[in-house]
């Protein structure tokens, strides 16, 4: 009875504690994040089988004529491109869509405060930082020098693994080798892809995160948000029976998930996407400014598609092996320490701007 009366007041009292407690859960950033990216997969999943279609039919419309301006051009990456790649930019389109509408979910509540003056903002004027709403970005005094650190630093070392891997015979040099080619495809998404992601992953989201969480659960939270989206590809030799099917995208989208229970891609691609989610957002804290973190990403970026322009991978390689260098130098063990040491690097470099902002 003693038993029976203690839990009964233990739920008498718990009870009305949980649900005093969850509007705040619905409230908080981190749920509202996590929503976000939900809408986005399905979403994106849903709107992948009319993408599809539409590329296809428009490449089928432009077939055998002249190829000069945008739409012939789209036309025939759309006639190249399969389902998965759809997929993709199905899930990109996405996220731009929500992202308007996401942000004006997230600034509910938040009293008279402006957009500029709140932590997701992407440039504070020093006499509006407010350390207790999260970390918002500062004047970098040393701005352009973390960012030409940060682009040696990873396009170097990722290159020297690279070089390493060579020697060891793992890759070859390619046969034919057009240069200008090759820059073109390194420099451009170096470029782009490392404004856009830190703008939006170390610029805005690691300013939420850091305010609804502790420095070093927002960190690993983001940074494995990070990595999962990343890993957000089928597995190899995957194909859509029916690409057009209104359910072809939730699919794809499944065995994307179910790629997660293999061990290898997990541990030699999954970790490393992690590891350099933790370092960017790791230079973005330490200097609370993206110059370090683009500078990085970019050198990354570039350094992976100038060595996979220059270099094929060796066939037949064991699949142990593989555990430490994929086909590419973002897989494997190998570049997961590579990134490592780069972050361990990082720290060492941020200690002068860590005891400024009290890091």
């Amino acid at each position: 009875m003693t038993g029976g009366r203690t839990l009964g007041t233990w739920i008498g009292k718990g009870f009305p504690f949980m649900v005093r407690a969850m509007p705040t859960v619905l409230r908080s950033d981190a749920f509202k994040i996590v929503m976000y990216f939900t809408a986005v997969l399905l979403l994106g999943s849903l709107l992948a089988p009319w993408l599809y279609a539409g590329g296809k039919d428009l490449a089928a419309h432009f077939a055998g004529k002249p190829d000069q301006g945008f739409l012939p051009w789209l036309a025939a990456a759309c006639d190249r491109s399969k389902f998965p790649r759809f997929f993709n930019r199905s899930l990109m389109l996405s996220a731009i869509v929500l992202m308007y509408p996401a942000i004006r979910w997230m600034r509910v509540g938040r009293g008279s405060l402006k957009f500029r003056d709140t932590p997701w903002s992407l440039r504070l004027p020093d006499s509006e930082v407010n350390l207790s709403e999260g970390q918002p970005l500062r004047r970098n005094p040393n701005g352009w020098r973390h960012l030409a650190i940060g682009f040696a630093l990873a396009a170097g070392t990722l290159l020297l693994l690279g070089w390493g891997l060579v020697q060891a015979g793992t890759f070859d040099y390619a046969q034919k080798i057009n240069l200008l080619k090759i820059l073109k495809a390194a420099v451009i998404p170096a470029i782009l892809v490392s404004l856009i992601e830190e703008t939006l992953f170390r610029g805005s989201f690691l300013g939420m995160f850091l305010r609804a969480m502790r420095p070093v659960t927002a960190l690993v939270g983001l940074s494995l948000l990070f990595a999962f989206l990343h890993f957000l590809e089928p597995p190899s030799g995957v194909t859509v029976a029916d690409p057009r099917g209104a359910t072809a995208g939730l699919w794809l989208l499944g065995q994307i998930v179910g790629h997660f229970a293999d061990p290898l891609p997990l541990l030699s691609e999954f970790a490393t996407l992690a590891s350099v989610g933790l370092v960017l957002a790791y230079a973005r804290w330490r200097t609370a400014s993206l110059w370090l973190s683009i500078g990085l990403h970019s050198g990354w970026i570039f350094g992976i598609f100038l060595f996979k322009g220059f270099t094929r991978p060796v066939p037949g390689l064991s699949r142990f092996t593989h555990f430490w260098i994929g086909d590419t130098l973002r897989e494997g063990l190998a570049p997961l320490a590579v990134v490592l040491l780069t972050g361990v690097i990082v720290h060492v470099l941020t200690r002068r701007d860590a005891t400024r902002l009290g890091n």
